[in-house]
Parts: structure tokens; sequence; C-alpha cells
């Protein structure tokens, strides 16, 4: 026998009861209607009647939503910033539904409208929003659903059989000669910090949450944790082989810092910087073209797109190939460092 309880200040969070070999279960079922946990528990007693696997609860998407943002802020708190603002600014199409009402027609007509918006440039232009930019939002929302599978809460993420949004501009990003990046090591007090950032292809929290015990210049070896495969993996950590001029930079960093490699700065204090310095040095472009800049000369080196996407601690493999038309021919070599 199942039994809906309601529970909360408003008793209007249904949960269900029933038991199972001996044992009572309980499972909460969210913020639902009365008619809607009343077929959910006739459902349960229809699955324990027969013995086939048939009952998953009907969680709201608002309430998974708000269950999985706080997880988030404690699991990611570098990234939970732009995620919340993500998944509060562009998911009206599912807050009215439940999860698993959810279906794959849904998923298709919401990134539709995700990729054919207008939004406003730095000059307060109206202007299509980028692809890139409906990738990202994709690539958010499906990692909310697919922990709704993890949780048990419905069995197939919608958005697995929907492809993702791909860029369909073929610009190559924007990274550096060996002279340019040059100019930058020298100007104080972050030139070493850039050297460094561009020898081993580190993300900027990367750089930030390097600690000495990371680094082994004997074994010419960096131990990076990877912020895209801790999204998607539960942290990762890669090896990193270390450059002539990644050893240069470390020891003058170590010497100057005590309890980390970098200097103590907030991510958004080291992009301007790093701007701060790019004028100086007559550069465009921005902090990540140093990361760039790693992957076009691996890649030029001859290093195989597949040993980059290791080193780089892409999750994907098309990310790395934005790489792929500096070189027509790469020929398969053993990963290496490159001194930039």
């Amino acid at each position: 026998m199942a039994t809906i309880n309601w529970r909360g200040k408003n008793k209007d969070f249904a949960q269900l009861n029933w038991s199972e070999s001996g044992v009572q279960q309980r499972k909460s079922l969210g913020r639902i209607p009365p008619s809607e946990a009343d077929l959910i528990r006739k459902a349960k007693e229809l699955e324990l009647g027969t013995g086939e696997q048939i009952f998953l609860p009907s969680v709201r998407f608002v309430d998974h939503r708000a269950e999985y943002l706080k997880w988030h802020a404690l699991e990611f708190p570098d990234s939970h910033f732009r995620v919340e603002q993500i998944l509060n600014q562009c998911c009206e199409d599912f807050e009215g539904k439940a999860l698993s009402q959810v279906k794959r027609r849904d998923v298709e007509q919401w990134k539709g409208a995700r990729m054919s918006r207008i939004g406003w440039n730095r000059r307060k232009e109206e202007t299509q929003v980028s692809r890139g930019t409906a990738g990202k939002e994709f690539r958010t929302v499906k990692a909310l659903f697919e922990k709704a599978v993890q949780w048990e809460r419905i069995k197939k993420n919608p958005f697995d059989d929907v492809p993702e949004p791909k860029e369909l501009n073929s610009a190559p990003p924007r990274w550096y000669r060996k002279d340019e990046l040059g100019r930058l090591y020298q100007i104080k007090p972050y030139g070493n910090t850039w050297k460094l950032m561009a020898n081993a292809g580190l993300r900027r929290e990367e750089a930030r949450k390097l600690r000495p015990e990371h680094v082994d210049i004997e074994g010419r070896m960096l131990r990076v944790l990877s912020t895209e495969q801790q999204r998607t993996k539960s942290g990762k950590w890669r090896q990193v082989p270390l450059s002539d001029s990644a050893v240069e930079a470390l020891k003058q960093l170590l010497t100057e810092n005590i309890d980390r490699v970098i200097p103590k700065v907030t991510g958004p204090s080291l992009s301007r910087a790093f701007l701060r310095d790019a004028k100086s040095a007559g550069l465009s472009g921005s902090l990540h073209s140093l990361r760039h800049s790693y992957g076009a000369h691996m890649i030029m080196a001859g290093m195989p797109l597949r040993a980059l996407q290791e080193l780089m601690g892409h999750a994907r493999i098309e990310t790395t190939m934005i790489y792929a038309h500096i070189a027509e021919d790469v020929s398969h070599v053993q990963a290496r460092a490159v001194n930039l």
C-alpha cells in the first residue's frame, strides 16, 4: 500500500510512502497538485502489485533547479555565477512542467528559440545572439537534466538526442607569436605569470589554484586541476610537461610567493591586469589568448589533436578542433613541451 503525506509550511510538498520487503520507504515528489500526487500513488501501488518498475517521481523543474543550484554552488563556486544566471534566465519554457514532462520536442523548440534571439552589443545595437552563447546555454541546461537522471528523478535526459548548436564562425582564435609573447613577459609584475600560463596552457582559474606542491621542477611536470573536466567528471587532474621557459617562470614565481604559484589576485583583477599589459605591448586579445597560444604552437610543433586535448583538459574534442586549421598536416609525435 502507498500513501501520500503533505509536508512543508503550506502543506504543499508531497511525499510518497510505501513498504517494500518489510522496509518503510519514502520519496519526495516536490510541489505537485493533489490529483497528480494521487496518480503517482496509484502507479506505485500497481508497481508493488505487479513487480514491474513503472514509477518515477514527477519532480517539478523549478524545484529541481533550486536543489541543483544549491548543489552546484557548493561543488563549483568558481563557475556558479554564470551557471545560475543561465538557469534563471533562459528556462521559462520548462518552468511550468515536471521534469518527466520535458520531451525531445520541447528541447528542440527551446533550442530554436535560443538560437534565434536578438541581443544587444556594446554599442547598444541589436544583433543576433551568437551560436557560441546558445551552445553554452544548451550544455548548462543539459547538465541540469543529467543530474536529474543521476538523482533518479527521470530515466533519460531529453537533451541526449538533440544536437548541440554548432558554432558556424570559423574565425581562428587570437594567439600570439613568440616575439609578441616576449614583449608580454617583460612587463612587471605579471610577466612571469603570463609566461607560465602561455607555456602550460592554463585557464585563469587553473593558474590561480596552483600551489607549490603541484610543481615538480625536477621531473618537469605540472599537476593541474582542470576546471572544464571538474564540471563534467567531478574533478580531474592532468599532467602538463614543463618547457624550459615554464621552468624559468616557475623558479622566479616560487621565490616571490609562499603558499601559491602566481600572485594572490581575484580572477577579474587578473584579467584586467592582462588587458593593461597587452595594451602596453601593442597587442589585442584577452587573457585566454595565452591558452590559445599554447594550443596553436603545440599544433605547429606536430602535436596530435587527441594528445593536445588531454594536455589542455578539453572535455570535448570539438573544442580542440579550433586549432586544427593552423597546420594542414599534423604528424603523430610524442607529447612534449614547447618553449614559448
